[in-house]
């Protein structure tokens, strides 16, 4: 609540309630819905059915991952899709199919925001991280000696940027109609690697990061519920254009870049007594990978990578 701005009314319902939601709405209308909480068609169907009678403009929060990794090249919003490797990228794209019908049977104007990596005071924007809230674990492992887990040597570029810089190009596309009925990617003009992400959080701490380079199909053995992810987003090299975002709100720009983002979110989580703490099940789980790799390939962790 305390974050709530000045000016802003918080309605606060469950979300699976309709019921409690139109009661809650009433009679208003908006310029805009946009709903960060879909990820699967039936959801997307509930959220267009109820939200869409009040307003003009339906947002639906897809993501990047709709793309094919394998291509190989920058994505603009006609890229191929989709690789069927992760579960979350192939629910997305099947949203994204499901909402264009509704809304052409409804009347009503949608748009598609396909964010890349998106981060914040909760999130380090590395490859597999613990839940939202709890990533300074990733710090108190550096901080402790302990390696951090990278694949490709960390070398896979990926779209990322602070959500102020995200906000903008929302906010540019409310109301807009050079947005009605269009996708956009929503992405800044720069592409780190997990290494450059690594390298940032090192010079921010004043301290070395121990690193274990394993195979990304182990790790994906290893941890069987992120397996879609890592094999089909984290562990691929993807580059987005927001070319068409710029054209559409021509003063979008990124303004905060990776190694200002990481200190603002490094900033805040000792500013907030460390968020959420340690994840411990995350963390024991890391550790036990890594024993069992590096045990039987006769590795000892060292700062920026491995010896034999």
């Amino acid at each position: 609540m305390s974050r709530i701005p000045t000016g802003v009314t918080l309605i606060k319902t469950d979300k699976n309630n309709r019921q409690a939601i139109k009661t809650a709405l009433g009679t208003q209308t908006f310029d805009a819905v946009i709903d960060f909480l879909c990820y699967t068609r039936l959801e997307l169907e509930y959220s267009f059915d109820l939200y869409s009678e009040y307003t003009g403009q339906y947002f639906f929060i897809s993501s990047c991952a709709v793309y094919k990794t394998e291509q190989n090249a920058i994505a603009d919003e006609d890229a191929p899709k989709i690789e069927p490797v992760w579960p979350y990228s192939i629910h997305k794209w099947e949203c994204e199919q499901r909402l264009m019908n509704l809304a052409d049977e409804k009347g009503i104007n949608y748009t598609i925001i396909r964010p890349a990596v998106t981060y914040d005071d909760t999130r380090i924007p590395y490859g597999i991280s613990p839940q939202y809230g709890y990533h300074w674990t990733l710090i108190a492992r550096i901080l402790a000696g302990k390696p951090i887990i990278t694949w490709n040597k960390g070398m896979n570029y990926c779209c990322m940027m602070r959500v102020e810089d995200f906000a903008a190009g929302v906010i540019g596309l409310i109301g807009n109609p050079k947005a009605f009925n269009e996708a956009f990617n929503i992405c800044g003009d720069e592409a780190p690697t997990f290494k450059d992400v690594l390298d940032a959080i090192s010079d921010y701490l004043g301290h070395p990061v121990k690193t274990v380079d394993i195979p990304a199909e182990y790790y994906a053995k290893k941890l069987p519920e992120r397996a879609g992810e890592i094999l089909g987003g984290r562990a691929v090299s993807q580059i987005c254009s927001n070319a068409k975002l710029k054209k559409v709100v021509q003063d979008f720009k990124q303004t905060i870049y990776l190694r200002e983002g990481i200190r603002m979110t490094l900033d805040a989580y000792k500013a907030l007594n460390y968020q959420h703490g340690i994840d411990w099940e995350f963390d024991g789980r890391t550790d036990r990978i890594l024993h069992k790799y590096m045990r039987d390939n006769n590795l000892i962790a060292v700062e920026g990578g491995v010896n034999s």
